[in-house]
């Protein structure tokens, strides 16, 4: 299974939740591929300097039970497109703020013309929880134009954190607030 995180703008939380929902397959058992084709090659570094068990750099010709695709900030972008067309499953991420709005709908505009029989969910990624805008969401996907998952990845600065030291840096919550998103994600 392929898995293209998207959005055309940077600062979605692509890389953060590639590099996370990864760990989580991984640490639930699968192996796990990582394919890195955001130019800043975040997510690279992070898999060099982390070194996490059950999740790796993609190789070509190995068998492994989900391959996440990192794609860059750029709609326009080759590897975007490339990335869309490789992928069984895309996940729009968003932040539950109107200002990325039409971000998000552009994104779904590209997804729907280059593969619109293609699975395709969004992922609100930042919700600070018992806020109007977490408690709109429902309605804020009907604009965006995507189905939401039903789980999402709350704001939590243990999030960057593990950018910095690794997946076990998060906590037992943390942890299991994104295993369930990547249940969800490898389920719809």
């Amino acid at each position: 299974m392929v898995i293209a995180f998207c959005n055309g703008k940077g600062g979605a939380g692509k890389t953060t939740l590639s590099v996370l929902l990864g760990c989580a397959l991984a640490d639930a058992g699968r192996r796990v591929g990582l394919v890195d084709r955001d130019p800043q090659r975040t997510a690279t570094r992070w898999m060099q300097h982390n070194q996490p068990v059950g999740f790796e750099l993609a190789v070509d010709g190995v068998d492994y039970g989900a391959v996440i695709i990192d794609t860059p900030p750029r709609l326009e972008s080759p590897e975007v497109q490339r990335s869309l067309a490789e992928a069984d499953k895309v996940v729009l991420v968003s932040s539950p703020s109107p200002a990325d709005l039409w971000t998000s709908q552009d994104t779904v505009q590209v997804i729907r013309q280059h593969h619109p029989k293609q699975k395709a969910a969004l992922l609100f990624n930042q919700v600070q929880k018992q806020t109007l805008l977490a408690r709109d969401l429902d309605p804020l996907a009907e604009r965006i134009g995507l189905p939401a998952l039903r789980h999402s990845v709350s704001r939590r600065q243990s999030y960057q954190h593990a950018m910095l030291l690794g997946w076990k840096a998060l906590d037992a919550g943390a942890r299991e607030e994104i295993l369930q998103v990547a249940l969800e994600i490898i389920t719809f």
